[in-house]
Formats: C-alpha cells, sequence, structure tokens
C-alpha cells in the first residue's frame, strides 16, 4: 500500500501514511520523503535537507494522519504550533485487556539507551520530558478468551512512543507493538492475523478543519473479528 494525499493547502500536504513507511528517509523502509519526491517533485536541497517538510513524526508501523510542510517558513510555523498544544490529535488503538472508561496519564519519558526504548520515569530525572495522554474506551471484545479494549487516545505532547509508552505503564499494552508489548500482546496479534502495532493516526484538527484517515483493512480486519464497529 502507498501513502496517499488527503488534503493540501498552500503551506502543507496533509498525507495519509500508511504502514511500512518512514517519515524521513531511511536504509531498510520506503519514506514519505521519497514518496513526495516522486509523486510531486518535492526537492529537499535547501537548509537541513533530511529534515525538509518534517512537522511531527509517526513510527514506521503506525499508520495515519501526516502534515508535511511545503516550505521552511511553513515547516517552522506548524513546529510551533506542535509545541505549543494547539493541534488536536486523535489516534485508535487496540489494547490489552478492558481499560477503564477514560483516564488520564501524565508520566514523564525518558530514553533508555541501554535498552534502545523510552520509559516512563516515576522519580525527578534531568533527562526526563513531561508527558500527557489522555484516554477513552470505545468498544470491549473478547478474543479466544482474553479481553481487548479499543481506545481513543488523544496525546497532548508528541514525546516519542509516547502512547505505547503511557497504556504499556497503565497494564494495558497495545496489541502487536513489538518492544512495549507483552507475551499476550504477541499472543494476541499472532492470532488475530495482525503483523505490526494497532495504532492509527485517525484524525488531527489543525487551522479550523478536521482530517481524517480511514482505518486501513488491516487493523478493520482485527475488529471485524472482534465484532467491534468503530464509531463514525
Amino acid at each position: 500500500m502507498e501513502p496517499t494525499l488527503i488534503s493540501e493547502t498552500s503551506d502543507y500536504y496533509v498525507i495519509n501514511k500508511p504502514a511500512g513507511y518512514s517519515v524521513e528517509l531511511h536504509p531498510n523502509y520506503p519514506s514519505i520523503t521519497d514518496w513526495l519526491d516522486e509523486k510531486y517533485s518535492v526537492k529537499t536541497n535547501n537548509r537541513d535537507a533530511d529534515r525538509f517538510g518534517i512537522v511531527h513524526r509517526l513510527d514506521v508501523e503506525t499508520s495515519g494522519v501526516l502534515i508535511w510542510a511545503k516550505n521552511i517558513l511553513a515547516q517552522d510555523d506548524l513546529q510551533k504550533i506542535w509545541q505549543g498544544r494547539a493541534v488536536k490529535k486523535t489516534y485508535l488503538s487496540l489494547v490489552v485487556g478492558e481499560t477503564s472508561s477514560e483516564g488520564n496519564v501524565e508520566l514523564a519519558i525518558e530514553r533508555d539507551n541501554r535498552n534502545d526504548r523510552q520509559r516512563v520515569v516515576l522519580l525527578p530525572s534531568l533527562k526526563a520530558r513531561p508527558a500527557i495522554t489522555n484516554y477513552k474506551r470505545l468498544a470491549v471484545g473478547e478474543w479466544e478468551g482474553e479481553k481487548v479494549s479499543l481506545v481513543e487516545c488523544h496525546p497532548v505532547t508528541g514525546r516519542t512512543h509516547q502512547i505505547r509508552v503511557h497504556l504499556q505503564s497503565t497494564g494495558h499494552p497495545i496489541v502487536g507493538d513489538g518492544i512495549y508489548g507483552s507475551k499476550l500482546s504477541d499472543k494476541l496479534s499472532d492470532s488475530l492475523g495482525l503483523h505490526r502495532q494497532f495504532l492509527h493516526a485517525w484524525k488531527i484538527e489543525l487551522d479550523d478543519s478536521q482530517f481524517v484517515a480511514p482505518l486501513p483493512e488491516d487493523l478493520e480486519r482485527v475488529l471485524q473479528k472482534l465484532q467491534i464497529n468503530l464509531p463514525s
């Protein structure tokens, strides 16, 4: 599956990024940078060429809405908006167990270099950065005797792997998450035929507009197996 263009303005593209694509150039995966260059002749022969256009990132295995700036001025402005927490981001995730109906996770995150991942921090740390994720349970399903929850997540901040780390910290790791998951989340993803983490950037609200990326087929098939309907 290739990326598709959801919308565009004079300042940015709105892209539906499929799983399996890196946002920036990567030695092992196709990238949004290459796709834009091929489809729309977006060149990066200016300052910070390897980061040109990038406003925010989605993990390789995460699908959904991605904003890409068309010029340096727009990129600077959009990055400031992201840092100012004015953009509303909605993700969909399938997690292990039955979560509370709604919740708030406010735990700082720092990089664990020894294990090449992020982790929540309970004690003061000079490396830790504040992180806030709000969530709401949309539905509960069951598969092979184990409960799972479809959760709508709203990251207030934008730390690396934030949703994945925060959900893990609540005892409800994302199904299919190869880094922050558990034996049970791995077992469920295998039996459901899911080959990546169930995490999708569903909606972004920006400039009084809402951009939506439909749930991709692989995640939709999982919900069908669980007899869970996605709210409109």
